[in-house]
């Protein structure tokens, strides 16, 4: 499949439309999901999702295959997030000394039985996703929702393999200790690693 996806980032440098419609049909959800999971916010991995595939579809006439395409695709989709972050702190600080003076800009607004438990427990697994340091959560996203192996999360969030172990490692320690204190239950360990 690699060597398909290559000719298709040939043909998208080529400014071929069908190309660049079946490399969007292959990626867009994988895409939408990690941005998701990443920012909290569906309509702005949604905005996101599309700068990455304009950025795709710019790039592709320069792209080398130093690794595989798909971690091209989420590392261009980790670093859009990652700045609209840091973009989005910038905001909060300066929303609070607005308030702090009187004046306040609009805040953004976050978009049988055991169903009810099951979907309380995946809110406070997500709550707790979300909680953990921005690396944390790209290198356990990453990993769990986009199967990607540890040397394409290292390539994606360029660091080395062995950081992606450790950031791994404190993902899920953090993450049992997270919910352990919210719902009082200590997440099952799937077995030994990932």
């Amino acid at each position: 499949m690699e060597e398909s996806e290559l000719l298709l980032i040939r043909a998208i440098a080529d400014r071929d439309e069908k190309a660049f419609e079946t490399l969007i049909g292959r990626y867009q959800n994988p895409v939408i999901s990690f941005l998701f999971r990443y920012v909290g916010d569906f309509h702005l991995a949604q905005d996101l999702a599309q700068e990455v595939f304009l950025r795709v579809f710019q790039a592709a006439p320069t792209f080398r295959p130093r690794a595989r395409v798909s971690s091209w695709i989420f590392k261009i989709a980790y670093n859009l997030a990652a700045n609209e972050l840091k973009r989005r702190k910038r905001m909060d600080g300066l929303n609070a000394r607005m308030s702090a003076e009187g004046r306040h800009f609009p805040a953004s607004s976050p978009p049988g039985d055991a169903a009810v438990e099951n979907r309380e427990l995946e809110e406070q697994l997500m709550a707790a996703v979300s909680r953990l340091p921005e690396n944390q959560r790209a290198a356990l996203l990453l990993k769990i929702n986009e199967g990607l192996s540890y040397l394409e999360i290292s390539t994606v969030l360029g660091v080395s393999v062995a950081s992606v172990e450790s950031l791994l490692f404190r993902a899920r320690s953090r993450l049992k200790q997270l919910m352990a204190d919210s719902t009082g239950v200590i997440p099952r360990q799937r077995g030994p690693g990932p």
